[in-house]
């Protein structure tokens, strides 16, 4: 076991993708087997905070106080068996996905963070660009070994449902709390998932870090698609973009079934134009998408599919961009992940902060939605930038305040989440609640289910140990 305590060597574990500051830690621990962590545990009195690769954007990762966990040693990456392969909590999604490129296999959630380690995935149940069609980490983990604040162990599989009693290592046993919360249906990673019937391993997905330690992932693979018809399409409208979706929604053409729909308002495409020069100087909207081909024969049939389809859509189709080859399938990608990294520049270079939100409702108030935040982003002399997963109905909201504008920025976010739970929305779709978004999700649960939900908690680690401050 490797034990870091000079304030220089904890210090790179005091950051993550959100810029919090004030983070605190006495000591990080690094342990170098399961073995170790569990005999560390079993006498440890002090709270815990479980480190991951820092990408995390709710500061989740940074601890207030106490001691940090680092499982940066379990990297390993187990042979690809009936389609699932196991996997180190510390292994990154690029690590993964070089990993299973020579196979037949893929592993679908694809966060635009690369750097991202599985562990921190599940922890947050992050998804992606192509959660449209595939989902979330959620819907690929089939079992995962988890260890308790006290060392207690346990292995989980799909199948363990909470109508059953879950068993430790030890011969002990805990039955899930009679609850009435329930998690929204719509897109979501805000505080624990809660479902009846629901399997045992789900209420650790998503958990931010506060009920266990994951040490082993084993994650379900999907057969690698022959090829992918992919594109930008602008849009003469907003409005247009956002019913493109809806009918693609509705749409019984067994071609028209993509797995990306990735929106891209006026004022992300004017920063964007600095980059990608051949943007239409007319586009007042953009759509990434992705269509996955299973069979290559198809490949040209789906893709004429797609050209009558679009037509009398408003879409600007002459000017949109189709991929012909694999170095365009890439500059579309860069297209994707260039306006966050634009926006984090253009910050930086102005001294600027960003507020953004991560909410998302349902399919039936997509169009409300859209409407909703436009109508109240023009009220307020605020620059904003609108990108995210349209098809999800989850946009992020990017305020771009002057320093003088910040209490109104809020006041506006402060807004937007009061729709959103009219609408029984979520106030965070992927990158769940850790430290920051802890006021909005009391607001979205109520405090009865607040404490329904530190029942579950406590049931796992009755010292407040892990994860203290994140969710509750």
């Amino acid at each position: 076991m490797i034990r870091k305590t000079d304030p220089q060597t904890i210090a790179p574990y005091l950051t993550d993708g959100s810029n919090f500051s004030g983070g605190s830690a006495d000591e990080v621990i690094i342990p170098e087997s399961v073995d170790e962590l569990i005999i560390f545990l079993k006498s440890n009195d002090r709270p815990i905070t479980i480190a991951g690769a820092g990408t995390g954007v709710t500061a989740s990762c940074i601890p207030e106080s106490g001691l940090i966990i680092s499982l940066e040693r379990f990297v390993e990456l187990g042979n690809i068996i009936n389609a699932s392969v196991d996997v180190g909590p510390a292994v990154s999604l690029a690590q993964l996905n070089d990993y299973l490129e020579p196979s037949q296999y893929f592993y679908p959630p694809n966060p635009t963070e690369s750097l991202a380690s599985i562990g921190g995935t599940l922890a947050t149940n992050a998804s992606g660009a192509r959660s449209y069609k595939y989902g979330a980490t959620r819907d690929y983990v089939l079992e995962a070994d988890i260890v308790l604040a006290d060392g207690r162990a346990l292995s989980l599989s799909r199948g363990d449902t909470i109508d059953q009693p879950l068993k430790f290592s030890d011969g002990s046993e805990e039955s899930f709390p009679e609850i009435s919360y329930t998690s929204p249906k719509c897109k979501n990673a805000a505080g624990y998932y809660v479902r009846p019937g629901m399997d045992w391993l789900d209420l650790f997905i998503g958990s931010d870090g506060t009920l266990g330690i994951v040490t082993r992932i084993r994650l379900k693979l999907l057969p690698r698609p022959a090829s992918f018809i992919s594109g930008v399409l602008f849009f003469e409208s907003e409005e247009a973009s956002w019913h493109l979706v809806s009918s693609i929604r509705n749409s019984d053409d067994k071609f028209i079934n993509p797995c990306s729909l990735e929106y891209f308002d006026r004022r992300s495409l004017d920063r964007l134009k600095n980059k990608f020069e051949d943007i239409p100087l007319d586009a007042e909207s953009a759509l990434f998408f992705e269509n996955d081909i299973n069979l290559q024969e198809e490949y040209d049939l789906a893709l004429e599919a797609w050209f009558d389809y679009l037509n009398g859509k408003g879409v600007l189709l002459d000017d949109s961009w189709f991929a012909q080859k694999p170095n365009d399938l890439k500059r579309f990608h860069e297209f994707r992940h260039t306006i966050p990294v634009m926006l984090n520049e253009e910050n930086s270079r102005l001294g600027r902060i960003k507020i953004g939100t991560d909410m998302a409702v349902s399919d039936s108030h997509l169009l409300d939605v859209m409407r909703f935040y436009k109508g109240e982003l023009l009220k307020k002399d605020i620059d904003y930038v609108i990108f995210g997963h349209l098809g999800d109905n989850h946009l992020h909201i990017n305020l771009l305040p002057e320093t003088h504008q910040i209490d109104q920025a809020h006041d506006i976010y402060n807004i937007l989440v009061k729709q959103i739970l009219e609408w029984n929305g979520t106030v965070s779709a992927e990158h769940g609640i850790g430290k920051l978004k802890k006021n909005y999700f009391s607001q979205m649960v109520g405090e009865s289910s607040l404490e329904e939900l530190r029942s579950i908690k406590k049931m796992f680690d009755p010292n407040l140990f892990l994860g203290r401050g994140n969710i509750l």
